[in-house]
């Protein structure tokens, strides 16, 4: 049987991390171990309710606090101390359906000598449909995509929750999703700007693609995002990290010609404007100054 791993990102959520703790340990089929990494500092308190929920379940417990913020460095370091195979990223506010992992494992046994395979995850029950019209957009725009869920040559996230059978895709939601350890190994998460809002997915995603990966998900199994509003970032500093990472994901990861430049620029417009017919203005003014603005952030490589 594969062994798999969950590692919980946290920072500053006590409530939601139990309740996601707590979902985690009702799974049908249970996980090896659970890591939280802490960017913050949770309480003695939590930590032991953490512990009780998870031994009275007969996993283990394995507790990392950093220095430094950043979700792609929580990430990497779970990975690093990970003991499983398989490891599975979970947000601090998601909490899963009974029979996640149990699909999830399903899934990887079938597949598990196919190491072109990178990950397999499922879906946000909760995540907003597409409409028709919000469709025919991004055709428009060219943010779609004939894969359901997929990265664009010019580093887009494409995504659909209506889907209802299992595709082999490039993209996922990476806070609900797992992944072979080694993958992570050969390719870490990359921080490219400080907090943690700043499009680390689909930086991973767009590399992993260009290396040959491909991804699963099994829309059968399924979380609710909470959505917590706790820590979270002001919506102009969301989008001007959006913004210029976008830029950077761009420049690292494309083929730079012609085309591919109108075409990012033309995304971008649509991307952009879509903040503005739907109501987010902090957040589309503060893309187009990340777009624009050449920042002191310093990523790494």
């Amino acid at each position: 049987m594969i062994s798999l791993s969950i590692i919980v990102t946290t920072k500053d959520r006590e409530k939601d991390l139990i309740e996601c703790v707590r979902s985690i340990a009702k799974q049908i089929v249970l996980p090896d171990e659970v890591i939280v990494v802490d960017d913050g500092n949770i309480s003695g308190a939590v930590k032991d309710s953490i512990q009780s929920l998870l031994h009275n379940s007969d996993i283990k417990f394995r507790y990392f606090q950093k220095d430094v913020p950043g979700l792609a460095e929580s990430r990497n370091l779970g990975a690093q101390k990970a003991l499983g195979e398989i490891v599975l990223y979970l947000d601090d506010d998601v909490i899963l359906s009974e029979n996640y992992i149990t699909l999830l494992k399903k899934k990887w046994e079938r597949n598990k000598e196919d190491l072109k395979l990178g990950g397999i995850g499922g879906i946000i029950e909760n995540l907003r449909s597409i409409s028709f019209l919000e469709k025919i957009y991004n055709r428009i725009f060219l943010l779609s995509s004939f894969i359901s869920w997929d990265i664009t040559n010019v580093g887009f996230q494409v995504w659909d929750p209506s889907i209802k059978n299992t595709q082999k895709v490039f993209y996922l939601s990476g806070g609900i999703s797992s992944f072979r350890k080694k993958l992570i190994e050969k390719i870490p998460f990359r921080p490219l700007s400080p907090g943690r809002t700043a499009l680390e997915d689909v930086d991973f995603f767009m590399r992993a693609k260009n290396k040959g990966y491909y991804f699963i998900i099994q829309p059968k199994a399924k979380v609710f995002h909470k959505q917590s509003s706790v820590n979270k970032e002001n919506d102009f500093l969301i989008g001007t990290k959006e913004g210029y990472n976008r830029k950077v994901i761009f420049k690292d990861n494309c083929e730079k010609n012609l085309k591919n430049y109108l075409w990012f620029y033309w995304a971008n417009i649509g991307w952009i404007l879509r903040q503005f017919l739907t109501g987010h203005f902090s957040k589309g003014f503060g893309m187009v100054k990340g777009l624009f603005a050449k920042t002191k952030w310093k990523r790494n490589l």
